[in-house]
């Protein structure tokens, strides 16, 4: 696994990316998509995603389109 993603959470950047997708977008989906993986704070200026939870939306959309 990626340094980056020890412990199995990415910060924004990371995620967007994973996603295939820019970092404003990543924020709009949190705010409008109920199917989108809620964000964790770390802190209160450090807010990260889970990987295993991008993984998991990504697969429920890729199961969506073939359907």
């Amino acid at each position: 696994m990626n340094s980056q993603f020890r412990g199995g959470v990415v910060r924004i950047k990371q995620a967007a990316h994973h996603l295939g997708m820019g970092e404003s977008t990543v924020w709009r989906k949190v705010k409008t998509d109920p199917d989108f993986p809620k964000p964790i704070k770390l802190s209160e200026r450090v807010t990260a995603w889970r990987l295993a939870d991008l993984d998991a939306y990504i697969e429920r959309r890729a199961t969506a389109a073939q359907v």
